[in-house]
């Protein structure tokens, strides 16, 4: 597996691809596989996990000949059949591992720096003993097919069978072809002595030639996959994000194509499940103090709210004894959020009428998690204004745990979601869910069995029903114990275990 991300590694998750190179990995090799997974060190990661130095590899960039390093690390759970190395080269780093652009400059940096990555990777593949699948990851791993298919150095990797996941159709990485800056031709400038490649590589979605490698992955795997069978479907259709939809964005005929050719597969995430469980359900009070106890220890930074306000309405809502406790774990991020401060019929936004239900039910809303200043200054306003919702600007496992083993309905309104990770951990934990309908939640989330769904062909239908949603969930919540009490119960039994997707990636990707 070559992937951006590990969360097998002691800082190499940023988000869901992490999760999945974590936990696919051991899953297979439960299943007898033997998995080695590679993701870059950024400068980093081979510093603060144990490890050692494999070996050094020579690779072809920007011209001229480079070299890097391979060493293998010690996971921070290890599993026998499962090993994880890391790529080190002075020319990727992070910490953050992803890099944030200027206008005008989108994945600049980033596509610079996996063009590097799968150049080096590439080389080091090809000394390995023949007979393994190529599992690539995302756009991150896309110029792993570009040279595959038109650097002569990389031609021995048509022989080796390539599966392509996509975690989010909607990050896609495209670079010009030409230029000086963050280009293909900077990057491999030895592709250009015959330019006939370029118009069937170029993404016709732009004016000027543009390698798109999300696009190149779909095109040349031998197998592709996303990570819910509903998100499958789904981008298989233009996005219409005036009305609230997100489908293929842009790449629905690469992706239909993949389906008539019977290569597309959407395979559900998995979850862990540990035994005994991990998390503890809190009473509120108890909850409020770990809440204390935790942002205490954060600091402040620019925007937003401050810690100092931050406890003070951690304190504030002791005084409600709230019977209902709504909690959110995300991140803060158009795709998260947005649905929040989107207006619905009464020309309210969502959050200005969802925050009026809390009073009726006696209930509290926290959210937890960070994102873009946008976002983080919306909900910190919308905090001043409502007094029984509290953001929580930043992030603690133990403030997440509790959140999902302690709340009373989770709200999850995503715009879109592959797949989604933060529904299953708190239905693990006997919470149930209100959530949009769409991708990976409509796969995990049962309406009126296990948890809620809203829909809407619009914004404001969207906003309406979610609204009505909520409402419903809290009036059960309230004067239905034991119906309610089914729910938590068919929440807590829902069972999506990376075995059995593991399997799946046996079947239908692998062999």
């Amino acid at each position: 597996m070559v992937a951006s991300e590990n969360d097998g590694l002691k800082g190499g998750k940023v988000g869901g691809v992490g999760d999945v190179v974590r936990d696919l990995p051991k899953a297979l090799a439960r299943l007898g596989w033997r998995v080695t997974v590679i993701i870059p060190s950024y400068g980093f990661l081979h510093k603060s996990n144990p490890g050692r130095r494999l070996e050094t590899v020579g690779f072809p960039f920007g011209g001229s000949s480079r070299e890097g390093e391979i060493w293998e690390l010690t996971a921070r759970n290890p599993v026998e059949g499962v090993s994880y190395l890391v790529f080190e080269h002075p020319e990727i780093r992070g910490n953050p591992i992803y890099c944030h652009d200027p206008p005008g400059q989108a994945f600049a940096q980033d596509a610079a720096k996996y063009a590097l990555f799968c150049s080096a990777v590439g080389q080091y593949l090809l000394r390995r003993p023949p007979g393994f699948v190529l599992h690539l990851h995302d756009w991150h791993t896309g110029s792993m097919f570009l040279l595959r298919e038109l650097h002569p150095a990389f031609s021995s990797l048509k022989k080796i069978k390539t599966v392509f996941t996509i975690h989010n159709a909607a990050i896609q990485g495209p670079r010009p072809i030409r230029g000086k800056h963050a280009t293909v031709e900077q990057w491999f400038p030895e592709l250009f002595r015959n330019v006939d490649w370029i118009s069937r590589w170029k993404d016709h979605r732009y004016a000027e030639p543009v390698f798109t490698p999300m696009a190149a992955g779909i095109r040349f795997a031998a197998r592709v996959n996303t990570v819910s069978p509903t998100y499958a479907e789904e981008i298989l259709k233009p996005s219409n994000p005036a009305a609230g939809f997100f489908g293929g964005e842009g790449l629905e005929p690469f992706l239909v194509e993949a389906k008539a050719q019977s290569r597309l597969f959407g395979i559900l995430n998995g979850c862990e499940y540990p035994d005994p469980p991990r998390s503890t359900k809190l009473p509120p009070g108890e909850l409020l103090d770990l809440l204390q106890s935790e942002v205490g220890k954060w600091k402040d930074v620019k925007g937003g709210t401050t810690v100092r306000e931050t406890l003070q309405r951690i304190e504030d809502l002791r005084k409600y004894d709230a019977s209902a406790l709504l909690t959110s774990v995300t991140r803060v991020v158009d795709q998260k959020v947005r649905l929040l401060f989107e207006r619905g019929s009464r020309k309210m936004r969502a959050i200005d009428d969802l925050l009026p239900l809390l009073s009726k039910y006696n209930a509290v809303y926290l959210v937890l998690g960070t994102g873009t200043p946008e976002y983080e200054e919306a909900l910190s306003a919308a905090q001043r204004k409502h007094p029984r919702l509290l953001y929580l600007k930043g992030y603690s496992e133990s403030i997440a745990d509790s959140m999902y083993a302690s709340g009373s309905l989770f709200i999850m309104p995503s715009l879109f979601e592959p797949c989604g990770i933060s529904q299953m951990l708190a239905m693990r934990e006997g919470q149930p869910c209100v959530v949009h309908a769409v991708g990976g939640l409509k796969d995990t989330v049962i309406d009126g069995v296990n948890g809620f769904h809203f829909t809407g062909a619009t914004f404001s239908e969207k906003v309406d029903h979610f609204l009505q949603i909520v409402d419903k969930a809290l009036r059960i919540f309230t004067t239905d114990r034991a119906g309610w009490d089914r729910i938590s119960s068919e929440a807590a039994k829902a069972r999506f275990t990376w075995e059995s997707s593991a399997r799946k990636y046996v079947e239908l990707l692998y062999t």
